[in-house]
């Protein structure tokens, strides 16, 4: 019998990660502002320490051109080597431009429609990331997104997804180690 479960939770996985992505594209600024910010701030994270912590080892990859350069993103994939795919675990940071009014307004949208999404995300507050953070946890994936603020004008995204990592793995303790390294060093 094949396993219909795996392709499911990798499509949650992508989905919450898409919703996530066009609620920042909703309040961000023009793409100049934003390459200019995502510039300004240098990727908190390395591979080998995302490795360590993840129990399995990922690169640095540029997840929207394999071709390109990998260090053009802050984005990490395991990666199947028969196929030459990046797989979970993924783990990215996306810098947009905004302030706290905009990460307040994409607290309460998702507090709204949290029950429209398609993974059910629960939505926490987290002030050990920093006024204002919060997080969405898929229900349906290991999946975990931390929304932050990086100094006065910029929206931190880090998106944990340990679809596939070991089991021991998979408690959201693992993603939050992640999330406290990167906010600790954007700050």
């Amino acid at each position: 019998m094949r396993d219909t479960a795996a392709p499911l939770r990798h499509d949650s996985a992508r989905l919450l990660a898409f919703v996530g992505l066009a609620a920042l594209l909703l309040v961000a600024l023009p793409a100049a502002a934003r390459a200019q910010t995502q510039a300004a701030v240098p990727c908190p994270l390395g591979a080998a320490e995302l490795s360590s912590i993840l129990g399995k080892a990922v690169q640095r990859v540029n997840l929207s051109d394999p071709g390109g350069d990998p260090f053009a993103q802050c984005a990490f994939s395991a990666t199947d080597k028969s196929a030459k795919t990046f797989v979970s675990p993924q783990v990215f940071l996306t810098v947009d431009p905004g302030a706290a009014a905009d990460l307040h307004g994409l607290y309460v949208y998702y507090l709204k429609s949290r029950r429209e999404l398609a993974t059910h995300p629960q939505v926490d507050p987290r002030p050990d990331l920093g006024p204002g953070a919060f997080t969405l946890t898929s229900s349906t994936s290991p999946v975990s997104t931390a929304f932050f603020l990086i100094g006065k004008t910029g929206i931190g995204t880090l998106l944990v997804d340990l679809t596939d990592t070991t089991a021991g793995k998979r408690v959201l303790s693992t993603a939050d180690k992640i999330f406290a390294l990167a906010h600790t060093r954007l700050r």
